[in-house]
């Protein structure tokens, strides 16, 4: 059962005001950032990728998310979009593409996507992977596991009675290129027994204080 989203309050700083002329130009790929609302804060549409220097053809777009409760409203990814080349995948780049949303508050829910080129298109190699601003994501490469980086997250766990400056536990997901499905899958999925602090009292910082447990989780996995 999928845990319930809950994004942690934490302030934002300098979101910038989109436009059409916020575009950042990459010699494969435009980033090209979604359109705010008339508050100038929360995204109208989603931000997208789009190959080669001009048009809107060959996008990729992270997909609208459902509020969990019931309600016509979803999650848009239209702010702060960024796109890195983490590796390659048959010679071509493996992209980390990450886009944000915000409701208005300091709350805010990031979608990250690895994408490659097939057949003239991005796709998305990862599983839905959503964090809130209290969370750490690290591209790891296991070169004993896989050719390709491994992603990894940690994402605060709430629990009743905790306030946002104490040390908290963190869900720890795990994802690994399947040479046989050509894309990344969840192989490790645990909960800390650890506290680490992070959220609004400081940097997250759990996924180094859990890499020995990481690494063991992962060797069981992946010699079955």
């Amino acid at each position: 059962m999928e845990r319930k989203r809950e994004m942690r309050p934490k302030w934002l700083l300098g979101i910038a005001v989109f436009s059409a002329c916020a575009t950042t130009c990459c010699a494969q790929y435009r980033v090209l950032p979604g359109k705010a609302d008339s508050d100038g804060c929360e995204p109208a549409t989603p931000a997208r990728i789009c190959l080669g220097a001009t048009g809107d053809a060959h996008c990729y777009a992270p997909p609208n998310d459902k509020f969990e409760a019931p309600s016509n409203e979803a999650y848009i990814f239209g702010l702060e979009p960024n796109a890195k080349v983490v590796g390659h995948l048959d010679g071509k780049e493996l992209t980390l593409f990450t886009a944000m949303f915000s409701g208005c508050g300091s709350g805010t829910l990031t979608h990250f996507s690895l994408l490659t080129v097939r057949d003239g298109e991005f796709v998305n190699l990862l599983p839905k992977v959503e964090l809130t601003n209290v969370s750490e994501f690290k591209l790891w490469n296991l070169p004993q596991f896989s050719n390709l980086p491994i992603f990894v997250t940690a994402d605060l766990i709430w629990r009743t009675g905790e306030t946002h400056f104490e040390r908290h536990r963190y869900e720890i997901e795990v994802y690994v290129f399947d040479s046989k499905s050509h894309v990344y899958v969840e192989r490790v999925h645990f909960d800390t027994k650890r506290k680490y602090s992070g959220g609004d009292a400081d940097v997250v910082n759990a996924l180094e204080g859990e890499r020995p447990i990481i690494l063991v989780k992962l060797r069981q996995t992946l010699s079955h």
